[in-house]
């Protein structure tokens, strides 16, 4: 196993930004994470929390080891076990949002897993122009709400809307409700690109 060291966590996220086209305005937006932390980080004048770290990682497309300089296995496949998953819980608490999709691996969409309890909903603000959300339903029934327009899906039905636009995805079902949704974004947020 190979250990990394420290990294300088301000100038590896300013290189990567910048390597995208964001600005800090932009990073900000899309990371959650204030201006004036990001400039602060950028800056090394400024100890970010883990929280803060793993937000970094998700929007900048890194691997969350290259920001904490973490031991790193040098094997032919990468096991990722269900407790090292990041998860963020929607504000109702009903709603888990699994990120399956690998951190280090720029690409231009993210994969999760979805769980909802019964009655959960996940309101989202609109993504950046030209994105795109497929979202799958396995278990249960959901239904998706883009501008006013309202459409259910059932156990083993696709969704595909624009996430430009703010959306809701709700469980319609008296139990938990489990899908897969893939968010389409814009080649890495250079441009707005055409839907995908």
């Amino acid at each position: 196993m190979n250990v990394s060291p420290t990294p300088d966590i301000g100038k590896l996220v300013k290189s990567t930004r910048k390597s995208l086209g964001l600005t800090l305005e932009q990073l900000a937006e899309r990371s959650g994470v204030s201006r004036s932390m990001l400039s602060a980080i950028e800056r090394n004048t400024a100890n970010p929390t883990f929280s803060i770290v793993w937000a970094l990682a998700q929007s900048l497309g890194l691997d969350l080891a290259a920001l904490e300089g973490t031991p790193r296995q040098n094997e032919p496949i990468e096991h990722v076990h269900h407790y090292s998953i990041p998860m963020r819980r929607s504000a109702d608490g009903k709603c888990e949002l699994f990120m399956l999709s690998p951190v280090r691996t720029l690409l231009p969409v993210e994969w999760h897993q979805l769980v909802m309890q019964p009655g959960g909903c996940l309101d989202s603000k609109a993504h950046a122009a030209g994105t795109f959300e497929h979202l799958t339903c396995l278990d249960g029934a959901l239904c998706v709400t883009v501008e006013g327009k309202t459409v259910q899906a059932s156990a083993g039905d696709t969704l595909r809307y624009r996430a430009d636009h703010p959306h809701k995805i709700e469980n319609m079902a008296d139990g938990e409700s489990r899908a897969l949704l893939l968010v389409a974004q814009p080649a890495q947020y250079r441009t707005a690109a055409a839907p995908i």
